[in-house]
């Protein structure tokens, strides 16, 4: 019978969590595996209700790591909503909010909303996640506060180089606004999904992984010890290995652009 992977190579099971990551889960999912980041992770935060209010990252973060809080390095995605900066977050939606001026008007009341929301105070703009994952959407308030009751939103696309990352998260947004749920998202597509499979194989590459060991990980020992002796197993072994740790080493940032 062939021999049990050690345990020190991670399953694909335990990496299911990830399914409805999005790219900015799965940006944090890289980020809190860097080991300069733990040395500056963790930050306060205060409940309000469905509202969890985040201190703010040191301006020294925000420009190396493009986070603009630093949750505890030991969450997964879902439980410690990263919010990415603007600079780096190609989706957040730049708005004002303005006090409702007529009843056609659809209002927005962030602390009244069923929705799970995470807030980051910096400078004069007010950081907001509404939920989280491949269905979360990034808002930045560049004028009023969504802090005060009902207000409307003013989508402001004069600076927006590019309208293209904004049109989902911003159909995603409106339908929030009628419904008052968030939109569900499918599963991670098929770039997403190899993703995974590169933060797989860097997880096994830390454990100590060899470029065979990551083969008979992916691929299972049957099939290596058939097929190692050429190169196409070798060879997506290899550009797999590639991908890891130029994630590893920032390119994560690349998912959010």
């Amino acid at each position: 019978m062939p021999a049990a992977l050690p345990d020190a190579w991670p399953a694909a099971a335990s990496y299911r969590y990830l399914d409805h990551a999005g790219p900015a889960g799965l940006a944090w999912e890289w980020l809190r595996r860097d080991p300069a980041y733990h040395s500056v992770a963790g930050t306060s935060a205060v409940a309000l209700g469905n509202v969890t209010f985040l201190e703010s990252a040191s301006a020294d973060c925000i420009a190396r790591w493009g986070c603009l809080a630093t949750p505890d390095a030991s969450l997964g995605w879902m439980e410690a909503p990263v919010l990415w900066s603007a600079a780096v977050d190609a989706s957040v939606l730049q708005v004002v909010a303005v006090p409702v001026m007529d009843r056609q008007t659809e209002p927005f009341d962030l602390v009244r909303s069923e929705v799970r929301a995470t807030v980051v105070r910096g400078g004069n703009r007010q950081h907001v996640l509404l939920g989280s994952g491949a269905g979360g959407i990034r808002l930045d308030v560049a004028g009023g506060s969504l802090l005060e009751g009902p207000v409307s939103l003013m989508h402001d696309l004069s600076r927006v180089v590019d309208l293209e990352p904004t049109l989902a998260p911003l159909r995603r947004f409106l339908d929030f606004q009628r419904t008052g749920h968030l939109m569900e998202v499918p599963h991670a597509s098929q770039r997403m999904r190899r993703q995974v499979l590169a933060l797989r194989v860097h997880d096994a590459l830390v454990a100590g992984a060899s470029i065979r060991d990551v083969g008979v990980m992916l691929f299972g020992l049957e099939r290596v010890r058939d097929e190692w002796a050429g190169e196409a197993l070798k060879s997506q072994c290899r550009r797999l290995i590639a991908m890891a740790r130029d994630m590893a080493a920032g390119g994560y940032r690349k998912l959010l652009g």
